[in-house]
Order: structure tokens, then sequence, then C-alpha cells
């Protein structure tokens, strides 16, 4: 029966927005046989609606302070309103801002909405003084630890604020406004918080940032009258380009572009007035030298493209003093509109990884030899193994013509990382070296001694396997983002941090001590084989006490110091926010596709399950390409962990579904072929694992495999239409945000690197827009107005309902306006859910048929 008095419209204040909401249904429905397909926003039921409502926040000792006793814990915000999603906003190319407040879209509209600090000695926290509605970004310390400055993403634009860590008193640093436009994007979730790419202390108490230019004028408004014909036009070498939606299309959007992201570098000191340095440019970063005398700057520089985004546009890294002036170029990025698979690397022959030196003596960098005089840079030979790798070495003034080559090698080095003093700098080397063997060593280099002396740390590590992984050199960073590695007392040892896989899926992070100069190894930290345990934060150089994490199963996670010897601490008091989930039975289980591979999977009950029972269930995955069996089991030993508090997703197979009365299950639908040929096997692998699965699930006895619904997101959708085309087991099916016709996106595609004209029957077999005919499962579709994401654009729903309507199938598609690649919107997440219940109650649970 359908689901009744749960479609409930949003208060009143929402109505006038709710008219935006877009159904796409066939019209030959009959009126009594379908959902009440209502146009305006509806709510679910209270539970659901409580669920969605909930603070999931927790409380994680990730981010300490310089005084080694504070610690910042940003509580991010977990929905966006269509309130804020109403915002006007520019997207050119692939650049999506608020232009009224000078910054990116995702800081005005969804991210850290407040800021907490707690004190390791005191046992406590407090929150910071942050203004109700205010979201908040580039969270970083003063050099003393004092003090945290952060940018306040406030109504009328971005401030650089200040917080007082001992009370959590805060202060606007300068009235100037900030251009918050352009920087290198940084991820949310629970990491430490990086570094700031637009904040930076200096020794005096002040802040580097990038302002709005005072004189840039008003806007620049489109010609009444074009004055040119848009012009796009091959190049003179093959440039396959991906399928972006927002790129720049017109002149104007290249003027709009430049005007938005044109930044000044600017010092605020606390009541004055802001000082300029140097000329405004296109700045993506800006980065003190420790001793802050020198700005190492990166920005974008013209010409722009049409086919292209704007990360792939030029850019330029400078070397700045203090009085604005550019003391040296350090590189030249092309841009780079594209490039056959395979071929030429444009930026293989620039400086890479380029940083300031912890010990404040310079830049360091890697920078492959030259070619020869003679050499062509797209021939053959552009890339040849005997051209040296160097770790090179840059002081004042930075001219690059006396950089120096600290050492050379046919080996390849990564991940360099230098000790506080300087004295020793620690890196990857791979490759194929002098001795004609291929290995992969971590080593040290002692830089005291001419030429520095080599110290291999771990020989002949495991890179493929991932229970032998070695690990990685722990490092610390300092107020401003200069890292460097952390060694003992003495420098005498450094220490290597690894996950610690396991091949039952409970790993267990480990910390080692490795003398530097012997290669002596000694195990420090290793976590419990029945729980997850990780270290967080390192408290003094000799690993004496650590920060970790904890949690298992039935344990919410919280935050422990641990101390040498093993004995804990509780740090936090982290209460699990859904309690009445934490009784769902859930289980792991393997099924055997027909070609041998034994496949993962995981299942959940709803927590009023009963022994005996066959409940309906909801299958949610998202298929993923492997080169090998070999290579399917080494990813989900790296993917699954068994010791993992379960977490509510609001989205990708929620336990919301548990609570009204389905089961979930999550089966892996490996799609594997050697080299780039996976996709070849895309349908029989696709089908045989639903095959294998539903098999499997009828063997265990808790689901009713005649009632089975189907859903994903995004590469996870494109799989559900093709299942629903494919395959019987699915009494209807849910799909959002996905590309249903890979000749759309014909330049390559999630992982195949074929273009279309070399693999046309794959994209052609591959796309269920070509299946519509035979996809006879009642299938909701869902979509983003403004999907921002590589290839699926809006059409690809539109011409898939379009196509649906046209066969007389049952299909509905909900367009919700402001949403990108997946919701964000309160507003939209209630709707949603309403929806889904109504229809898999309709056609999975009751059996409906359309």
């Amino acid at each position: 029966m359908i689901r009744k008095n749960q479609a409930r419209s949003l208060a009143a204040g929402m109505l006038t927005l709710a008219a935006a909401l877009i159904l796409v249904i066939p019209a030959a429905w009959a009126e009594e046989a379908a959902p009440k397909f209502e146009e305006k926003y509806l709510l679910p039921p209270q539970e659901v609606q409580d669920l969605l409502t909930r603070d999931k926040h927790y409380d994680i000792l990730n981010a300490m302070g310089p005084d080694g006793e504070h610690f910042l814990i940003p509580v991010n915000g977990e929905f966006s309103t269509l309130k804020l999603m109403t915002q006007r906003t520019l997207r050119l190319g692939m650049l999506e801002l608020c232009p009224d407040v000078n910054r990116e879209w995702r800081l005005s509209t969804f991210g850290t909405k407040s800021l907490k600090f707690f004190s390791l000695s005191q046992r406590k926290s407090w929150e910071a003084e942050i203004p109700e509605g205010t979201f908040v970004s580039d969270m970083t310390w003063s050099p003393d630890g004092k003090q945290l400055a952060f940018l306040a993403h406030l109504p009328q634009g971005t401030q650089v604020w200040t917080a007082d860590v001992r009370d959590g008193r805060t202060r606007s640093l300068s009235q100037a406004w900030i251009m918050a436009t352009l920087s290198i994007r940084r991820g949310f979730g629970r990491g430490a918080p990086a570094a700031s790419q637009r904040l930076q202390w200096t020794q005096e108490g002040g802040i580097l940032t990038l302002l709005v230019p005072l004189e840039r004028g008003p806007e620049p408004q489109p010609p009444a009258v074009p004055d040119s014909p848009l012009i796009r036009r091959t190049r003179k070498q093959a440039s396959p380009s991906s399928t972006y939606p927002f790129l720049l299309r017109t002149p104007h959007d290249k003027q709009l572009f430049r005007y938005y992201t044109t930044s000044q570098i600017a010092l605020l000191m606390p009541g004055q007035e802001p000082r300029l340095i140097g000329e405004p440019g296109m700045f993506l970063s800006i980065a003190l030298s420790p001793d802050g005398e020198y700005i190492l700057a990166e920005k974008l520089v013209e010409p722009f493209s049409y086919i292209t985004s704007y990360q792939s546009f030029g850019r330029e890294l400078v070397v700045l003093d203090l009085s604005g002036r550019v003391l040296s170029t350090i590189r030249q990025t092309p841009l780079q509109e594209g490039r056959s698979p395979g071929g030429p690397n444009p930026t293989a022959d620039l400086p890479r990884d380029v940083s300031w030196r912890p010990d404040g003596q310079g830049l360091s960098f890697l920078w492959r030899e030259p070619r020869r005089k003679d050499e062509d840079k797209d021939s053959e030979d552009a890339n040849r193994e005997d051209r040296k790798d160097r770790l090179m070495f840059l002081t004042a003034p930075f001219d690059m013509e006396n950089a120096k080559a600290l050492v050379t090698s046919l080996k390849r080095f990564s991940q360099v990382s230098y000790s506080i003093s300087g004295r020793y700098a620690f890196a990857i080397h791979s490759g194929r070296g002098e001795d004609c063997q291929t290995a992969t060593d971590i080593v040290a280099l002692d830089l005291t001694q001419s030429p520095p002396r080599k110290y291999i740390l771990l020989p002949d590590v495991e890179t493929e396997d991932p229970a032998k992984l070695p690990g990685d050199i722990i490092t610390r960073a300092s107020s401003n983002g200069v890292t460097y590695a952390l060694t003992s007392s003495g420098e005498r040892a450094v220490y290597l941090q690894g996950p610690g896989y396991k091949e039952d899926f409970k790993p267990r992070p480990f910390i080692d001590r490795v003398e530097i100069q012997s290669g002596t190894t000694q195990r420090i930290f290793e976590g419990m084989a029945d729980r997850f345990e990780r270290p967080l934060v390192p408290l003094d150089r000799d690993l004496k006490a650590l920060v970790i994490s904890r949690e298992s199963r039935t344990e919410f996670p919280n935050s422990f110091l641990w101390k040498e010897g093993g004995s804990l601490t509780r740090l936090t008091d982290n209460k699990d926010p859904f309690p009445q989930l934490a009784a769902c039975r859930r289980e792991a289980f393997e099924f055997k596709r027909r070609d041998g591979l034994t496949i993962h999977s995981t299942i959940a009950l709803p927590p009023d399950y009963q022994d005996g029972q066959r409940v309906p269930a909801v299958f949610w995955t998202y298929p993923r390409e492997y080169t090998s069996f070999k290579d399917y089991a080494r990813t989900a030993t790296r993917s699954r962990n068994h010791n993992t508090f379960p977490r509510l997703s609001t989205r990708n197979a929620s336990d919301i579904w548990l609570t009204q009365g389905y089961a979930v299950v999550v089966p892996d639908i490996p799609i594997i072929g050697k080299g780039d040929s996976a996709n070849n096997n895309y349908i029989a692998h696709l089908v045989d694992s639903m095959y294998a699965a539903t098999r499997k699930l009828d063997a265990l006895g808790y689901v009713d495999v005649d009632r089975l619904g189907h859903g994903g997101h995004s590469y996870g959708a494109f799989a559900t239409a093709n299942i629903l085309a494919r395959t019987p087991f699915f009494k209807a099916g849910i799909a959002g945000d996905g590309a249903y016709n890979r000749t759309l996106t014909p330049m390559t595609f999630q992982r195949e690197r074929r273009l279309i004209w070399e693999a046309q029957d794959v994209y052609l077999e591959m796309s269920p827009f070509f299946q519509a005919d035979h996809i006879d499962t009642p299938l909701l579709m869902y979509h983003g107005a403004q999907d921002n994401n590589t290839g699926t654009f809006l059409i690809q729903s539109e011409r898939l309902i379009q196509a649906l309507t046209g066969l007389g199938k049952t299909a509905v598609l909900y367009i919700y306006p402001f949403e990108s690649h997946g919701p964000r919107c309160i507003e939209t997440y209630m709707d949603m859910w309403n929806r889904w219940l109504e229809w898999f109650d309709m056609y999975v649970k009751n059996g409906s048929k359309p």
C-alpha cells in the first residue's frame, strides 16, 4: 500500500522555494496507480526526520597547537539550506563562486560552523565565539599557539578573525575584505585541518593574506549586442579532454573569471591599515619563509581556455620579498588542455615538490636533469630512464641558475622531508638504480657531509601487498604549514607510521622507531586486534606519549592519552548519537562469482529483526575496476575494516532503511581486466556479481529475494540502470546524479582510458540509455540541477526519462534546484527520503506492479 499521511509540506516559510522542485513523470500513469507526485517539498516519517537532524559531531583530538597543550576541534555542519543555496553563483571554468561576497560557493553554503578548543592538562573544552550562521575556514595557529587565525565568512564578505585560545574570545583583525574565491582545494572531513594557503602568520603577530583589490572597479558587464560569434577550434596536437559541465564559454566569462579571482597580497596588523605587497594577481597560494623574509606564491596566468577547467590553466611559482619585488620565477607550468593517454607529460621537466626547508636556509625541490640540447621534448626519448633525478637546494636571492644539486640518482625521489635542524633529508627512493636493480627504499641523507651520505632505513620495501607496507615518515608542521620530519632527541632516530592492514580486515596501525645510521627498528605502538586504535598526535620527540583514537564495532570513537608501557586515559566523552541503531545485526559475508572470484559484502538487518524472518532488502552498489583477482583482494584489504564503529550515512547505503524494515546489502562489484580492458567485461561481471550475491543472500535466510530494491549514486546510478535493464532480480531502483549515455562522455570516463573511437562497442554496450526498452523495473531518478561532476550533466537524466516516457515505462525524475553532485540542502534530503520510501514501499516491500 502507498504510504499515507507521511508526506507533509515544509514550514510555510519554505513554500515559495518548494515551487522550484521539478518532477518529470510518464503522463500515461493512471492517477490511482501512481505515487502522489506533489510539486512541493515533502517530509519523511518523523523517525527519519529525527535521524536526519540529529547532531552527528563528535570530538577528535588530531589538531594540536604549537604549545603542545591545546587542540583545535572544528565542528562541521551536516547540511546546507535552500536559503543559503539561493545565493547568486557564477560557474566559470569549473570554479563556483558567490560574487556578492567574493568567495568560493562551498565556503558560502556549508562547512565548519563552529570551533572548539581542548586543554590537555585541564581535560576540558570550550567554544570560540563565532557569529551565528557564519562558516569559518583556513584555521591557522599563531607560532606560540596562543591565538588562532581563521577566515570568517560573514554575510557581507570574508574577513580575517583571530581567537584567543585560552577563553575562545574572537575579534576581527581588520575590516578589509578577503578574496576567498581561488585557492588550492582543501577537503572537508575528520582529518586534521590542512595548513591554510591564504593565511600566514608573521613573527610580529601580523597576518599575510589575499585581499579584494581596492581599485578593481565594477563587475564587467556583457555587451548589450554581441560583438563576436563563439569560436571553437581544434589544436595542432590531439587534445582529448574530460566532459566538464561549467567551462568558460564567452569572452565575458573570461573577464568575470579574471575579476573575481584577482587578489592582492597584503599584511594585516591589528589597528593598522593593510600594507599592500606587490601587484595583484590570480593567486592560488602564499607561503611565508621560516625566517619571515620571503613569500613563495603561486598564481594562475593567462591565456585561459574554453575546453578545460581552471585547474589546468597555466601557473607561475615565484619568490617575492616583503616589498613585493619578484626575486625569482621558480616554475612556469603551461596551460594543459588535454593530452592523449600515455602521451608526453608537459610538466615532467619542471621543478616539483617546491617548499621551504624547515631550517630556514632556503627552498627545496626535486628536478630532473635537463634534456640534451639536441633532444626534442616530445620525442620518444624525452622520458628516457637515464635522465637522473635531483634533490635541489636554493638560497636567497633564489636565482635558479644557482640552484645546487645535493644528490643525483637514476632512481626517483618522492615524499621528501627534512629534520627540523636541516641535517637530514628523508625520502622514498624508487626505480631502477645504477646497479640495474629495481627497488624502493626509504632513505636518509646526511646533508652535513659532502657529498651527503645516504643511509638506507628500510631496503626494498613492499609497495603492493598492503599487509607488508612499512608506513610513512611521521611529519609535523609549523603554524604556517612548513613540514618537517619528527626525529628523536639528538636526531638519532626517525619514526614510521603504518596502517597495519590485515587480511582478516582488522587493521592494527603501528609506529616504528628506526635508528637513522643503523636501520635498527623498534615497534613503539601497535593497535589491538579486537579494536581499531590509530595514532593521532605524538606529544613528544621520543614518543613517550601519544594521543590515539579508539573504537570498535560496539565502542563509539573517542580520543585517548597513550603512554609508554600501554596505559590509556580517556580524553573525550563522545556518545553514539544513534543508539537505536547500535543493536542492529551486521554481518560480513562472501560469495563466489562464476569466474571463481570470491567477493566481499556486508548486510545490516533492521533493529527489530527476529531470527527466521525474511525481510525486504536494499542493495547499494558502486562498481570498481581491477587488473586481476589479486588486485581486488589487495584493495579489499585496504578498504575494509571490521573493527570500526558503524557510522550513519544520510544517503549511500544508509541505516535509515533499517528503521523502515529493510535490510541493507553492500556488495562489491569488481570489474576485472588486464591493462585498460576491464570494461570489456563490465556487463558480464556486473550481472554475474548480482546473480551470485542474490543466491548467497537467499542461502543466508535473512532476506526475501523476491523483495529486493537496488540503488546507487553517480557511477552507482549508472550501474543501477544497467542492472535493472539486464537482470530480473530487483523490483525497483533508485539512481542519483548518473551518466547513462557514454557517447556524451566520449574521451574517457571513470577509469576507462580509451577514447570512444578506440572502444566504441564497449561505450555503447555499457550505456543503459541504449537498453531503455529493457528497463521494465520501476526507476526513481534524482539529479542536482547544478551537477558539477565531470560527465554527469543533468541532460543525462533528462534524456533517460524522456526515453522511458516514450517507451511507456514506469519512472520518475526529481530535479533538485541548486544542488550539485550530491545533495547538500536539508530540504532536499527530507524530500528525497519521503519519495524514496514511498517508491520502495510500493514496489519492493508491498510488491505493487506498475
